[in-house]
């Protein structure tokens, strides 16, 4: 069995494809205290975290923000990179792992797959 199957079994949300810009912040030192990393665009999304393709990188385990426009709404998320891939000097790919979300973000990110599963 290959990686990317064991880790489509270990997901606990269906994922959907999708083509989104994005704008990610790396926190430093503290919850507070964020620094304007990198812009791309979002490979995939689920409920408990999307994949992203980035003009640069932060390192595995690194906490973040997004910003991610969702149909008429721009969605803010935090959360952690679980899985990080250097595609070359300037690009990377990452899998980012939600923290809590709230309702309202919940009932978007949940809207949107929703919408996309029933049309593939």
């Amino acid at each position: 069995m290959s990686d990317e199957q064991n880790r489509a079994d270990e997901r606990r949300h269906p994922r959907v494809e999708n083509l989104q810009l994005v704008h990610m912040n790396q926190y430093i030192e503290d919850e507070e205290s964020r620094e304007r990393l990198a812009t791309g665009r979002t490979l995939n999304l689920s409920r408990g975290g999307m994949r992203i393709e980035l003009y640069g990188s932060v390192p595995l385990r690194s906490r973040v923000s997004l910003s991610v426009a969702l149909d008429d709404h721009i969605v803010e998320v935090a959360g952690e990179v679980a899985y990080l891939e250097v595609i070359d000097n300037t690009k990377s790919v990452m899998g980012i792992s939600f923290d809590e979300l709230s309702e309202e973000t919940q009932r978007i990110i949940q809207n949107h797959i929703d919408e996309r599963l029933t049309v593939g």
